[in-house]
């Protein structure tokens, strides 16, 4: 049976090993020109073909739920799900989802796009279910607090069948850390697990697909009362060359790097780095700020690449920590860090830290620690989507008391910022967006005129470029502290008696900073433009930007 005529895992319960390693070859092939097409994770879904044909090859789902962690190695997942004929659109505005999507399939059990939620979710499905349950979680996955979590809840819940794939590649994005890792890699697993109350069993070769169908089929043929946990190993990359050399390079592409399908992964480098990032700008200023202050340490959670920082600890190895996909403990470790006089830097993404809220508010605000929060991936990530797009962190920043919040407009303004938090006593934000930095905009004389456009962050640049070409003159004010707003600056503002003012921000108007300056501003007709009271869908970035109103075509229509 070919790929092409594939529009149910239940096709796969008759085919012998032959069949399914063809498949499988064809599969790895689709992944990967795809992906080189339209960027995407290629090399944990690479990892996982044979894994994913073994699991729909012996359960039935959506009968069995199959619960994905993150989504990164699902490719195959959707591919034999009735979703191989769109495959191409993987990414794509109006395409499928590059993560799992409940609203897109009814094989996609729980939605995921964050890691380590896969253990927690399955015992929810698993509890009094006589179907199997079964959550496949990473190796990386398992550092989390969450799953530990759940791990701890196994034994007192009157579970199902249940199942945990650990897929166990040894690989987060970068290389995996701590206690977990050396666990696995030492042969101390069956142990471990059996702590939990779970009966262990592997590992096994997770390319061999023999092994895989005999050994899936031997504990779906005879459950346990136990839950029990099938140790898997991978290769991340694997069938693609480049991927296997440098997984982490190839944990996610995007179709800029790979247009060129160059053979060597070295070569893609200077793609990616053909423009300086806003990571890459935040963290060179980080290293120069760093080598003259001895106490400024770096933190990421298992994102030194994506965040930039794995340049710093290249330059400054004893003060740099990576603590596992822990966004949570990295910002308590931060304040236990900064109470002891240390100048502690956390960089995560936008959407990740909002898992650490409470570490936020109860762990560093409150007890006016100086912890800065580099965050990364503010605002619209394109491809990614819903889960990925930074679009809460103001909303959710702004409430909390004492919290400093930057929003630089070019890179101009990130040595100011980062020296003022530095010298502060108190926590501060710093959010940027994704994509090469910019520089600032030229700022205009206040001219008095009869409109006024107020931005926030780097979209200053785009409204001030709007503003050149309109025919009529407008001011624009732009603020890079977000928090506290400048109470001068809003008065002279209001003694200007603008007649409309147009303020423009790169996040959620519900809970924004445009809410904010709206509600102290005085005898002017007031429009904020951002981001909608809404979940953003994937697409490219000038694609949804063109839709939320704040393209350049669209901000000149909106001014004009």
């Amino acid at each position: 049976m070919e790929l092409s005529q594939i529009t149910s895992p239940d096709q796969l319960k008759n085919l012998d090993i032959t069949s399914l390693q063809v498949l499988a070859d064809e599969i790895r092939q689709q992944i990967i020109t795809v992906c080189l097409k339209n960027g995407g994770h290629i090399g944990a879904s690479l990892g996982t073909v044979e894994l994913t044909l073994a699991l729909h090859r012996i359960f039935s789902s959506p009968q069995d739920a199959i619960i994905w962690d993150v989504g990164h190695q699902a490719y195959t997942h959707k591919i034999l799900t009735g979703r191989q004929n769109r495959f191409d659109t993987l990414r794509q505005t109006g395409g499928i989802s590059g993560f799992l999507s409940r609203e897109e399939s009814p094989h996609d059990i729980f939605g995921a796009g964050h890691s380590s939620t896969s253990i927690s979710a399955m015992l929810g499905y698993a509890y009094k279910n006589p179907n199997w349950s079964i959550a496949v979680i990473g190796d990386g996955g398992l550092t989390a607090g969450l799953a530990f979590e759940a791990l701890n809840q196994i034994s007192s819940l009157e579970l199902g069948p249940s199942l945990i794939v650990l897929n166990d590649n040894q690989m987060s994005i970068s290389a995996n850390v701590g206690g977990i890792h050396q666990i696995l890699s030492e042969g101390r697993a069956p142990d471990f697990f059996g702590l939990f109350g779970l009966e262990y069993v592997g590992p096994i070769d997770g390319h061999d697909l023999s092994m895989l169908l005999g050994t899936l089929n031997a504990i779906h043929s005879r459950p346990t009362s136990r839950p029990i946990l099938l140790h898997v190993l991978t290769q991340k990359g694997r069938g693609y060359a480049p991927a296997e050399d440098s997984p982490a390079l190839f944990h996610g592409v995007g179709p800029a790097q790979a247009a060129k399908e160059k053979t060597e992964a070295a070569n893609f480098l200077p793609e990616i780095k053909s423009s300086v990032s806003w990571s890459d700008s935040f963290v060179s200023e980080l290293i120069l700020q760093a080598e003259h202050d001895p106490k400024i340490v770096a933190i990421t959670a298992a994102m030194s690449e994506g965040t930039g920082l794995h340049s710093f600890a290249q330059k400054f190895p004893d003060r740099f920590f990576d603590v596992g996909i822990a966004e949570a403990h990295a910002v308590t470790f931060a304040a236990g860090l900064a109470a002891r006089g240390w100048k502690p830097v956390v960089a995560i993404y936008s959407t990740f830290l909002q898992r650490a809220l409470d570490s936020m508010i109860h762990d560093v605000a409150l007890q006016k620690l100086p912890v800065v929060f580099a965050v990364d991936r503010a605002g619209i990530v394109g491809a990614d989507g819903p889960t990925h797009h930074g679009v809460f962190d103001i909303a959710y920043a702004k409430m909390i008391p004492g919290l400093k919040i930057f929003s630089p407009e070019g890179r101009q303004d990130i040595s100011p910022i980062l020296t003022e938090a530095f010298a502060a006593r108190c926590p501060t934000l710093i959010r940027y967006p994704r994509g090469a930095a910019q520089d600032k905009s030229t700022p205009l004389p206040i001219q008095k005129t009869k409109n006024l456009a107020i931005s926030i962050g780097p979209i200053g640049v785009r409204v001030a470029e709007a503003i050149s070409k309109l025919r009529q003159p407008m001011d624009q004010v732009h603020w890079v502290q977000i928090r506290p707003l400048d109470a001068v600056l809003i008065k002279k503002i209001n003694d200007s008696k603008y007649q409309k003012i147009f303020i423009f921000e790169e996040g959620s108007v519900l809970g924004g900073i445009g809410e904010t300056l709206q509600s102290q501003l005085r005898g002017s007709e007031v429009e904020i433009i951002g981001y909608p009271d809404a979940f953003i869908p994937h697409g490219s970035i000038s694609n949804l930007e063109d839709q939320l109103g704040l393209s350049l075509s669209k901000i000149m229509e909106k001014i004009s």
